[in-house]
């Protein structure tokens, strides 16, 4: 039998997921659980969520605009989602009211700050405007990433 903790752990482990594997099969039922995502789209999902959290680290100090050359991709599509939306002077900001970080529209008139109450968009808006700009992230990432190549041959290898 197993004599160190370490042991009796791994053996409780293994007993449990055999009688579970054996009651789901005797009873007809499959323990197949969601497909597993491929390694590219995991790594694609962790290199769009660490852009945004830098997006977002930056905007808790001041506002922040696209930027089309910049080398973080939550920038690029921060900025094709403004091209997007129509609104030339979107940014991601914080609320200081609500501690949230929220878009803001920098190009507004006195007029729309007094029939709105401030630069932020609305609550609606600002949620539609967030998975967009994730989704544009993840394309911007899975563009931007390099996939498998041709080998490079000599000139005299290649058959035309």
């Amino acid at each position: 039998m197993a004599s160190g903790a370490g042991r009796i752990s791994v053996l409780m482990r293994t007993l449990g997921r055999q009688l579970k594997e054996r009651l789901a099969s005797g009873l007809g039922f499959y323990l197949e659980g969601p497909p597993r995502p491929s390694p590219r789209v995991s790594v694609v999902e962790k290199v769009s969520r660490n852009a945004l959290a830098e997006l977002v680290g930056r905007a808790k100090s001041h506002p922040q605009r696209g930027a089309a050359r910049s080398a973080n991709p939550a920038y690029v599509a921060l900025a094709e989602l403004t091209g997007e939306s129509g609104r030339p002077g979107l940014a991601l900001g914080l609320r200081y009211e609500t501690g949230e970080i929220t878009f803001l529209d920098l190009d507004f008139s006195t007029d729309k700050v007094e029939e709105s109450g401030g630069a932020y968009v609305d609550r609606a808006e600002n949620l539609a405007l967030w998975r967009r700009l994730e989704e544009l992230i993840y394309q911007q990432v899975d563009s931007g990433m390099v996939g498998p190549r041709k080998p490079v041959r000599p000139p005299q290898e290649v058959d035309l």
